[in-house]
Protein backbone atom coordinates (compact mmCIF):
# COMPACT_ATOMS: atom_id res chain seq x y z
CA UNK A 1 0.00 0.00 0.00
CA UNK A 2 1.36 3.42 -0.97
CA UNK A 3 1.95 5.74 1.97
CA UNK A 4 1.58 9.52 1.96
CA UNK A 5 5.07 10.99 2.04
CA UNK A 6 5.32 13.80 4.59
CA UNK A 7 8.41 15.58 5.88
CA UNK A 8 9.17 15.28 9.59
CA UNK A 9 9.35 18.73 11.16
CA UNK A 10 10.74 19.52 14.62
CA UNK A 11 8.93 21.61 17.23
CA UNK A 12 10.82 22.93 20.24
CA UNK A 13 8.04 23.71 22.69
CA UNK A 14 6.76 23.66 26.24
CA UNK A 15 6.83 27.46 26.40
CA UNK A 16 4.07 27.10 27.64
CA UNK A 17 2.12 23.85 27.32
CA UNK A 18 -0.86 25.92 26.13
CA UNK A 19 1.16 27.27 23.23
CA UNK A 20 2.69 23.92 22.34
CA UNK A 21 -0.72 22.28 22.31
CA UNK A 22 -1.91 25.02 19.98
CA UNK A 23 1.06 24.41 17.64
CA UNK A 24 0.30 20.69 17.58
CA UNK A 25 -3.39 21.14 16.87
CA UNK A 26 -2.98 23.92 14.31
CA UNK A 27 -0.26 22.19 12.31
CA UNK A 28 -2.28 18.98 12.18
CA UNK A 29 -5.41 20.82 11.06
CA UNK A 30 -3.51 22.74 8.38
CA UNK A 31 -1.89 19.54 7.06
CA UNK A 32 -5.33 17.94 6.94
CA UNK A 33 -6.66 20.98 5.04
CA UNK A 34 -3.84 20.68 2.53
CA UNK A 35 -3.82 16.89 2.09
CA UNK A 36 -7.37 15.89 2.97
CA UNK A 37 -8.59 12.60 4.36
CA UNK A 38 -7.03 11.46 7.62
CA UNK A 39 -3.67 13.11 6.95
CA UNK A 40 -2.00 14.89 9.86
CA UNK A 41 1.54 16.12 10.35
CA UNK A 42 4.63 14.04 10.95
CA UNK A 43 6.47 15.96 13.64
CA UNK A 44 8.85 15.53 16.51
CA UNK A 45 8.18 17.61 19.62
CA UNK A 46 10.72 18.33 22.33
CA UNK A 47 8.70 19.90 25.14
CA UNK A 48 10.81 21.65 27.78
CA UNK A 49 9.98 22.49 31.40
CA UNK A 50 8.27 25.89 31.36
CA UNK A 51 9.38 26.55 34.95
CA UNK A 52 12.93 26.79 33.62
CA UNK A 53 11.88 29.13 30.82
CA UNK A 54 10.00 31.42 33.20
CA UNK A 55 13.06 31.60 35.47
CA UNK A 56 15.35 32.54 32.56
CA UNK A 57 12.95 35.24 31.37
CA UNK A 58 12.33 36.71 34.82
CA UNK A 59 16.05 36.88 35.60
CA UNK A 60 17.18 37.81 32.05
CA UNK A 61 19.50 34.81 32.13
CA UNK A 62 19.74 34.49 28.36
CA UNK A 63 23.08 32.64 28.29
CA UNK A 64 21.71 29.77 30.37
CA UNK A 65 18.49 29.85 28.35
CA UNK A 66 20.46 29.50 25.14
CA UNK A 67 22.47 26.58 26.49
CA UNK A 68 19.30 24.84 27.67
CA UNK A 69 17.44 25.25 24.37
CA UNK A 70 20.45 24.46 22.19
CA UNK A 71 20.71 21.08 23.91
CA UNK A 72 17.04 20.37 23.17
CA UNK A 73 17.32 21.59 19.56
CA UNK A 74 20.19 19.18 18.94
CA UNK A 75 18.01 16.33 20.19
CA UNK A 76 15.40 17.15 17.56
CA UNK A 77 18.03 17.29 14.83
CA UNK A 78 19.53 13.97 15.94
CA UNK A 79 16.06 12.40 16.02
CA UNK A 80 15.56 13.17 12.33
CA UNK A 81 13.72 16.49 12.07
CA UNK A 82 14.38 18.21 8.73
CA UNK A 83 13.84 21.70 10.18
CA UNK A 84 13.25 23.39 13.50
CA UNK A 85 10.38 25.56 14.76
CA UNK A 86 10.82 27.32 18.10
CA UNK A 87 7.25 27.62 19.40
CA UNK A 88 7.69 30.89 21.28
CA UNK A 89 8.33 34.54 20.51
CA UNK A 90 10.20 35.43 23.70
CA UNK A 91 12.85 32.74 23.39
CA UNK A 92 13.69 33.85 19.86
CA UNK A 93 15.97 36.13 21.86
CA UNK A 94 18.44 33.20 21.67
CA UNK A 95 17.65 32.15 18.11
CA UNK A 96 21.17 33.02 16.90
CA UNK A 97 22.75 30.51 19.28
CA UNK A 98 20.28 27.83 18.22
CA UNK A 99 20.83 28.50 14.51
CA UNK A 100 24.58 28.19 14.96
CA UNK A 101 24.27 24.93 16.90
CA UNK A 102 22.22 22.92 14.38
CA UNK A 103 22.70 22.16 10.72
CA UNK A 104 18.99 21.88 9.84
CA UNK A 105 17.05 25.03 8.84
CA UNK A 106 15.71 27.16 11.69
CA UNK A 107 12.35 28.65 10.68
CA UNK A 108 12.52 32.18 12.09
CA UNK A 109 9.23 33.52 13.47
CA UNK A 110 10.33 37.13 12.85
CA UNK A 111 10.97 36.48 9.17
CA UNK A 112 7.73 34.51 8.82
CA UNK A 113 5.60 37.29 10.31
CA UNK A 114 7.45 40.12 8.56
CA UNK A 115 6.87 38.58 5.14
CA UNK A 116 3.13 38.52 5.79
CA UNK A 117 3.10 42.13 7.00
CA UNK A 118 5.14 43.36 4.03
CA UNK A 119 2.84 41.51 1.64
CA UNK A 120 0.09 43.85 2.87
CA UNK A 121 2.25 46.90 2.19
CA UNK A 122 2.52 47.78 5.89
CA UNK A 123 5.58 48.79 7.89
CA UNK A 124 4.42 50.36 11.24
CA UNK A 125 3.03 47.64 13.49
CA UNK A 126 2.01 47.38 17.14
CA UNK A 127 3.40 44.60 19.29
CA UNK A 128 1.86 42.62 22.15
CA UNK A 129 3.87 39.99 23.99
CA UNK A 130 5.77 39.29 27.17
CA UNK A 131 7.55 42.22 28.80
CA UNK A 132 10.92 41.40 27.16
CA UNK A 133 9.28 41.19 23.72
CA UNK A 134 7.67 44.60 24.16
CA UNK A 135 10.56 46.25 26.01
CA UNK A 136 13.80 44.72 24.76
CA UNK A 137 15.56 46.50 21.90
CA UNK A 138 16.43 43.09 20.50
CA UNK A 139 12.89 42.56 19.22
CA UNK A 140 12.71 46.04 17.73
CA UNK A 141 15.95 45.39 15.88
CA UNK A 142 14.91 41.88 14.82
CA UNK A 143 11.85 43.23 13.03
CA UNK A 144 13.77 46.23 11.73
CA UNK A 145 16.02 43.77 9.87
CA UNK A 146 12.94 42.92 7.79
CA UNK A 147 11.75 46.52 7.37
CA UNK A 148 9.14 46.59 10.14
CA UNK A 149 8.93 49.43 12.70
CA UNK A 150 7.42 48.30 16.02
CA UNK A 151 5.15 50.39 18.24
CA UNK A 152 4.84 49.20 21.84
CA UNK A 153 2.25 49.84 24.56
CA UNK A 154 3.04 52.26 27.39
CA UNK A 155 4.80 51.01 30.53
CA UNK A 156 1.65 50.35 32.54
CA UNK A 157 0.10 48.43 29.65
CA UNK A 158 3.27 46.39 29.11
CA UNK A 159 3.29 45.20 32.71
CA UNK A 160 -0.37 44.22 32.69
CA UNK A 161 -0.13 42.48 29.30
CA UNK A 162 2.85 40.51 30.65
CA UNK A 163 1.07 39.67 33.91
CA UNK A 164 -1.93 38.30 32.04
CA UNK A 165 0.32 36.07 29.93
CA UNK A 166 2.23 34.53 32.84
CA UNK A 167 -0.49 34.50 35.51
CA UNK A 168 -3.40 33.49 33.29
CA UNK A 169 -2.76 32.40 29.71
CA UNK A 170 0.13 30.04 30.44
CA UNK A 171 -2.16 28.38 33.03
CA UNK A 172 -4.93 28.01 30.42
CA UNK A 173 -7.02 30.73 32.11
CA UNK A 174 -8.95 32.97 29.73
CA UNK A 175 -10.72 35.75 31.60
CA UNK A 176 -13.18 38.17 29.99
CA UNK A 177 -11.80 41.25 31.75
CA UNK A 178 -8.31 40.41 30.49
CA UNK A 179 -9.64 40.03 26.97
CA UNK A 180 -11.26 43.45 27.24
CA UNK A 181 -7.97 44.92 28.50
CA UNK A 182 -6.08 43.49 25.51
CA UNK A 183 -8.67 44.92 23.12
CA UNK A 184 -8.23 48.33 24.76
CA UNK A 185 -4.45 48.14 24.37
CA UNK A 186 -4.83 47.12 20.71
CA UNK A 187 -7.07 50.13 20.07
CA UNK A 188 -4.58 52.39 21.84
CA UNK A 189 -1.78 51.12 19.59
CA UNK A 190 -3.93 51.72 16.52
CA UNK A 191 -4.53 55.29 17.69
CA UNK A 192 -0.74 55.72 17.98
CA UNK A 193 -0.37 54.90 14.29
CA UNK A 194 -0.05 51.11 14.22
CA UNK A 195 -1.19 49.71 10.86
CA UNK A 196 -1.75 46.29 12.43
CA UNK A 197 -0.90 44.37 15.59
CA UNK A 198 1.52 41.47 16.04
CA UNK A 199 0.24 38.97 18.58
CA UNK A 200 3.82 38.39 19.70
CA UNK A 201 3.17 35.67 22.25
CA UNK A 202 1.95 32.28 21.19
CA UNK A 203 -0.77 32.18 23.88
CA UNK A 204 -2.47 35.50 22.98
CA UNK A 205 -4.41 34.01 20.06
CA UNK A 206 -6.35 31.95 22.57
CA UNK A 207 -7.64 35.14 24.23
CA UNK A 208 -8.11 37.62 21.38
CA UNK A 209 -9.11 36.98 17.76
CA UNK A 210 -9.65 39.00 14.63
CA UNK A 211 -13.38 38.89 15.32
CA UNK A 212 -12.79 40.98 18.45
CA UNK A 213 -11.10 43.87 16.58
CA UNK A 214 -12.43 43.72 13.04
CA UNK A 215 -11.08 47.12 12.00
CA UNK A 216 -7.45 46.36 12.94
CA UNK A 217 -5.44 43.61 11.24
CA UNK A 218 -3.98 41.10 13.70
CA UNK A 219 -0.84 39.21 12.75
CA UNK A 220 -1.03 35.98 14.73
CA UNK A 221 2.53 34.68 15.01
CA UNK A 222 1.35 31.20 16.01
CA UNK A 223 -0.99 30.80 13.06
CA UNK A 224 1.54 32.13 10.54
CA UNK A 225 4.32 29.91 11.92
CA UNK A 226 2.05 26.87 11.86
CA UNK A 227 0.89 27.61 8.30
CA UNK A 228 4.48 27.53 7.16
CA UNK A 229 5.13 24.35 9.15
CA UNK A 230 2.23 22.59 7.42
CA UNK A 231 3.45 23.65 3.98
CA UNK A 232 6.95 22.36 4.71
CA UNK A 233 5.58 19.12 6.16
CA UNK A 234 3.45 18.43 3.07
CA UNK A 235 6.18 19.43 0.64
CA UNK A 236 4.31 22.46 -0.67
CA UNK A 237 7.39 24.45 0.32
CA UNK A 238 10.77 22.82 -0.26
CA UNK A 239 13.65 23.91 1.96
CA UNK A 240 17.08 24.47 0.47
Amino acid sequence: MKTDELKTIGILGGMSSAATGEYYNLINQKVKDLKGGHNIAEMLICSVNFANIEKYVRTSNWDEAAEYLVNKAKRLENAGAICLFLGTNTMHKVRKQIKEAVSIPFIDIFETVSKEIKSHGKTRIGMLGTYPVMNDQFYVNAYKEFGIELISPNETEKKEVDRIIFDELTHHKFIQSSKEYYIKVINNLSNKGAEGIILGCTEIKMLVSQEDVKGITLYDTTDLHCELAAKICTGEIILD
